[in-house]
């Protein structure tokens, strides 16, 4: 079966979004820049393209400073969090205090009043965490020899948990902390906040025989906060429409509709906007009619393309969906020699809100050992080869041909087995946030 998808045509999408247009935080200028190169390409095509327009909480840190006051004194380099919480440029002065997580056990009365030193917040204990009343946090990164991650450490939208200026050291300055007993320091997180409009960018292609069986392939186009995001996801949504542009010579029995995903970074904004519309559309529409069929139930599955295009790595595929699913990927690669580690469960990234209403998803992705550079600066161009695209690219290429558009019937029952959808509803309890 010969393949269309080039390496170098996805790579040139790279150096568009990730060196000349650069960090794309949600709602922000370079967010808007992205998502306009990304429709302009999609009508280049012929394709039916449009925007599904929404609004995001979101900031930007202005100012950051995190210097220890006692025993000793010392300005440790840091960055922000601005959406846990801000301090104003006096900053907030405590005594610190060490817990190894956010679990209820350590969150004791202890910590009221005090600058908590820990690893990360676990959503699913926020409540606890708003009545313990700490100060702040000095989250320790887990890894050595990587630089510290740009979070905005937003909290679930919609509720107030509290005001706590945080900010992220790296794990060599953490453990530093430590070792010299720090016991008392000063956080100082300015920050610009507010609502603001992003977008998912939607591009359709008509299926010629079977117009009303939908397969969604995106990838979302957005990074964190002064991050490029090269492998993640310029990479991912490169390919995206890489494979517009294949199918739209090739040609699909179904309706193939590519979407660059908005706002995932924030927490599966876009995804998550998508999936709760078709879920209440399908909702109102069988209240008139139970016979109804909704474009929810027209929805087969959604195929991710999240972290992609690292020269060095190894590919993979996470499944939500029948042992059919999984078994087709893996089934082609041994066919084809292309290796991949196919497991079934939740990958944290836009395919899991549309599974979470009903539809069955593949997230494809290219691990590597860059992926602890992800959501730092040192994600960029220069680890990322157009071969790397390329080889997982045809893959997946061959198998949407065969599977998807050229399959005479679907071949995938629209199911999502019993425990992955308990995996699923526990990866959004964990975040503290509602199913779609």
């Amino acid at each position: 079966m010969s393949t269309l998808f080039s390496g170098e045509k996805a790579f040139k999408h790279i150096e568009k979004l990730a060196v000349e247009i650069g960090p794309r935080q949600g709602g922000y200028k370079e967010d808007r820049l992205a998502a306009e190169y990304i429709e302009s390409e999609f009508k280049k095509l012929g394709l039916k393209t449009w925007r599904q327009g929404f609004e995001i909480k979101t900031g930007r840190t202005t100012a950051q400073r995190l210097e220890i006051l006692e025993p000793y004194t010392e300005a440790v380099e840091c960055e922000g969090m601005s959406m846990i919480g801000v301090s104003g440029p006096e900053g907030v002065e405590g005594e610190l205090i060490r817990i190894e997580t956010t679990d209820e056990e350590y969150l004791t009365p202890e910590i009221e009043g005090k600058i908590v030193v820990t690893n990360a917040v676990k959503r699913k204990n926020l409540e606890l965490i708003a009545k313990r009343k700490p100060m702040g946090f000095i989250f320790i990164e887990r890894y050595p020899r990587v630089l510290t991650k740009h979070f905005w450490g937003n909290f679930p939208q919609g509720k107030d948990y509290g005001n706590f200026p945080s900010v992220r050291v790296s794990f060599e300055d953490g453990l530093r902390l430590l070792k010299k007993g720090a016991k008392k320091a000063r956080i100082v997180v300015e920050a610009e906040r507010g609502t603001k409009k992003t977008q998912n960018v939607v591009a359709e292609l008509p299926g010629s025989t079977r117009p009303e069986e939908i397969v969604v392939v995106g990838g979302h186009y957005d990074s964190v906060p002064g991050v490029r995001g090269a492998s993640d996801n310029a990479g991912g949504i490169a390919m995206t429409m890489e494979l517009a542009r294949v199918f739209k010579e090739k040609g699909s029995r179904r309706t193939l509709r590519f979407v660059a995903w908005g706002s995932e970074e924030m927490g599966l904004d876009g995804s998550n906007l998508y999936a709760k519309n078709l879920k209440k559309a399908d909702k109102e529409a069988k209240e008139k009619d139970e016979e109804t069929e909704t474009e929810l139930d027209l929805h087969r599955l959604c195929v991710n393309l999240d972290v992609h295009g690292a020269m060095i790595g190894t590919n993979a595929a996470m499944v939500l969906g029948t042992p059919m699913l999984t078994n087709s990927v893996k089934l082609l690669s041994r066919e084809t020699g292309t290796v991949f580690e196919v497991k079934e469960g939740v990958y944290s990234s836009d395919g899991t809100p549309l599974s979470a209403v009903g539809i069955p998803s593949v997230s494809f992705s290219r691990r590597s050992g860059i992926d602890i550079m992800m959501h730092s600066v040192e994600d960029t161009i220069e680890y990322l080869s157009p071969d790397a695209l390329e080889l997982q690219g045809r893959f997946i290429e061959t198998w949407m041909t065969r599977y998807v558009s050229e399959a005479a019937a679907f071949p995938f029952e629209r199911e999502i087995p019993e425990k992955l959808r308990g995996e699923i509803k526990k990866y959004y309890d964990d975040w503290h946030e509602k199913l779609p």
